[in-house]
């Protein structure tokens, strides 16, 4: 009786101190919100980047599998974000994969991750698009590599269907100390714009 009455008073508090974490959208400034915030992907934004992405050009090949995971804790806050791994072939050997890794327990250990919208002005300036278009920037990991600090930028490309496209630009957030004379200056996938289409 006294476990049962223990364990039913455990579960009350759990629920509580969910229940009191202000839930607010995934892009509100950090500065105006309380520790244990729930950034929210309130208006799934996030939900046309998930799936199975491919890009192909003659004998090299890029595949990007992205999933949406939600309220995960950061340490501070909850988040609703994207994870993903990536596939690069050229000339038709396999450079890296890490496709196998998508379904980590830990989201924190996923090589594409991360949760910013971006406007039209920011990172790399998208000149076509939309006015209110909004992009997501992810971070991007080469666990080989991890002296370099990529990011990678997708657009959903709206007037796109059958197959839904999207692309992905790979760059170089910013600079990095390379750990020695010679050494790698960009990930193995190469960094560029890729148009990819949805599988």
């Amino acid at each position: 009786m006294k476990y049962l009455i223990y364990t039913i008073l455990l579960f009350i508090s759990i629920l509580s101190c969910k229940a009191q974490s202000p839930i607010v959208d995934i892009d509100a400034p950090r500065s105006s919100t309380i520790d244990g915030a729930y950034f929210k992907d309130i208006n799934n934004e996030f939900n046309k980047f998930t799936g199975t992405w491919f890009f192909t050009e003659g004998s090299t090949s890029i595949t990007f599998e992205i999933k949406k995971v939600e309220m995960i804790f950061n340490g501070t806050d909850y988040e609703d974000k994207l994870v993903g791994e990536y596939k690069y072939v050229s000339n038709g050997l396999i450079v890296v994969n890490t496709l196998a890794n998508i379904y980590n327990q830990n989201s924190a250990q996923n090589n594409i991750n991360g949760r910013r919208l971006i406007e039209n002005d920011q990172s790399i300036i998208c000149n076509d698009c939309s006015p209110n278009e909004r992009r997501v920037e992810l971070t991007f990991y080469d666990r080989d590599r991890l002296y370099l600090s990529p990011s990678i930028i997708l657009r959903y490309l709206f007037n796109e269907t059958n197959p839904e496209k999207m692309t992905a630009t790979l760059y170089l957030k910013s600079s990095s100390l390379l750990p020695y004379e010679g050494a790698p200056t960009s990930p193995r996938v190469p960094y560029g714009t890729y148009l990819m289409e949805k599988q």
